[in-house]
């Protein structure tokens, strides 16, 4: 066996990283890199090979195992194992193959570019700014001097501003608009909110706080209990079918809260070991769902509290089918209003008026 030092190096490259060991995927991958696979040695004999040479029990080969897989190699292709050792020793190391992208006309040739981009690109006007009038030269594309700059307002090229010299000034407001913007007070362009204390700076707890917080965040007073007693029905307490419908109906549905939202809430409030909730628990099942928004309580109360009239009962529109609405196009006894006008065995009315009888109700 050899010691060539190429052939340590050969044999680590192809182990992983840090390990000292072969698997058979890189044995047969080295075999392939070396062109030693070809019509009298296969890919299904490499993995032979390497069955033949690894320990039983083993995955993987060590370096004194690896060069009796070598000689096995060399038995099998019909030639002197120092051919083989040479020619793992000049491979170095794997070699990477990617696949090539094909050339594509339209994107490599740049004599079929259209529009815009038959003159360099929308990068040369910045977007926003209109278009360069018909009779103003285009502005010539100065070499980048340094690094590429995205386009924007504040950065044109004086090129670029010699061919929009004739366009009206796009970047300064109107002077009625800047009158109109300075005129106004600080507070008429904030939002007024309610004054907060120095505890609501921190986030409350949707349990911690208790009726407290309640008081506080239940800006529709009674209205959330009644709606609460509708949705419950003939009982106190409210199941989750209810809740996740109460929830729909309110327009608290959307894609950063969904139904499975809804029931861990529900689920999150609840007694253990119990499927309905109260009232209390119920208020507390709305406060994890405005955690879990990230909007403020008051805005779920409102949104629960506008369905005061109970559940909404949704059903499928029919379809107007003219046969059945136009009352036109009825024949026989139904344009006469039907079989209805006349009790079922009295016959019809033409009948009755020809024997001169009058139909009496009994």
């Amino acid at each position: 066996m050899s010691a060539n030092p190429d052939l340590q190096y050969a044999f680590a490259s192809y182990c992983a990283a840090g390990a000292t060991e072969m698997d058979g995927r890189s044995f047969t991958k080295l075999c392939k890199d070396c062109s030693l696979i070809d019509k009298a040695f296969s890919a299904t004999d490499a993995d032979l090979v390497f069955a033949k040479a690894v320990a039983k029990g083993q995955r993987k080969i060590g370096f004194a195992e690896f060069e009796l897989a070598l000689i096995f190699v060399a038995d099998r292709r019909g030639c002197h194992q120092k051919e083989v050792f040479d020619i793992v020793a000049d491979a170095g190391g794997p070699s990477l193959k990617g696949t090539k992208a094909e050339p594509v006309r339209f994107h490599d040739d740049k004599g079929t570019y259209t529009g815009t981009h038959s003159r360099g690109g929308p990068e040369l006007v910045p977007k926003g700014l209109g278009h360069v009038p018909q009779g103003v030269p285009w502005p010539a594309k100065e070499p980048a001097a340094g690094p590429r700059r995205s386009s924007s307002r504040s950065s044109l090229t004086e090129g670029g501003r010699a061919a929009l010299g004739n366009l009206p000034n796009l970047l300064v407001p109107p002077t009625d608009m800047r009158k109109r913007s300075t005129s106004r007070t600080p507070s008429e362009l904030s939002v007024p909110s309610a004054p907060r204390s120095r505890s609501s700076s921190r986030q409350p707890s949707p349990c911690s706080d208790g009726p407290a917080l309640f008081g506080r965040r239940d800006v529709a007073g009674g209205l959330l209990e009644f709606v609460f007693d509708s949705y419950c029905g003939m009982r106190s307490d409210m199941d989750g079918k209810s809740f996740a419908k109460l929830i729909k109906d309110s327009g608290l549905l959307d894609r950063t809260f969904t139904t499975t939202d809804a029931d861990l809430a529900f689920a999150k409030a609840g007694s253990k070991g119990q499927r309905r909730i109260d009232l209390q628990q119920f208020r507390s099942a709305l406060l994890h769902i405005a955690e879990k928004k990230g909007v403020e309580a008051g805005t779920v109360f409102q949104a629960v509290s506008r369905q005061s009239g109970g559940p909404q009962i949704m059903g499928t529109k029919a379809d107007a089918v003219r046969f059945h609405d136009d009352l036109n196009t009825y024949t026989g006894v139904h344009a006469n209003g039907g079989p209805e006008s006349v009790a079922k065995g009295s016959g019809t009315a033409s009948q009755l008026a020809s024997a001169s009888m009058r139909y009496s109700a009994a």
